[in-house]
């Protein structure tokens, strides 16, 4: 597990950083939550070519609130400004009957370590349980793989969420080849 656990300043370039900078000081007059936190979960999209995303908001009981939820290709948009509820459960960060942390999902990991979890395939991940993304797979035919999970964090350092974005997508599938006969 160690090897997927990084530093947020590894996974991103310094243009990305910047975008990122210049984003914050637009959303810091932001005053609408929805709006702010469906902006952040979007521009990370945009930023990391992510066919999905996820924001997950810490709860006073040691949960992680599913907030907003976008697939792209699944055209799945729920929570934030969209209005469609989300009705899949929180994740426990803490097992109710131990009281140990709980590590078995990689956006739990995230905010229990405060550390970005980068995970290139989840179905050949031992490091963490996606038993319930492959169950959500099979009913949508999707395959989710790749996750970046990044904690979010307030002024004090706290770890107030977690971003969570899914399979990165190949921008050059995208763009069109040079014909060989154009010069």
């Amino acid at each position: 597990m160690a090897d997927g656990i990084t530093d947020t300043n590894e996974v991103l370039s310094a243009s990305s950083l910047q975008r990122l900078i210049d984003i914050g000081i637009a959303l810091s007059a932001e005053r609408d939550t929805n709006v702010l936190m469906e902006t952040i979960l979007l521009e990370a999209k945009s930023l990391s070519n992510t066919d999905g995303g996820t924001l997950y908001i810490h709860t006073k009981d040691n949960r992680l609130r599913f907030e907003i939820m976008r697939t792209d290709s699944l055209d799945i948009a729920m929570g934030g400004t969209t209005g469609k509820d989300i009705n899949f459960p929180p994740l426990a960060l803490y097992d109710a009957k131990t009281g140990e942390e709980n590590h078995k999902n990689v956006a739990s990991a995230a905010a229990l370590t405060g550390k970005s979890i980068n995970v290139p395939d989840a179905y050949e991940s031992d490091d963490f349980d996606f038993s319930g993304t492959k169950k959500i797979d099979e009913g949508t035919g999707y395959r989710s793989k790749s996750f970046l999970c990044v904690p979010l964090r307030n002024s004090q350092e706290e770890v107030i969420g977690v971003l969570q974005l899914l399979n990165a997508v190949d921008i050059e599938q995208y763009m069109p080849k040079a014909d060989a006969g154009d010069d």
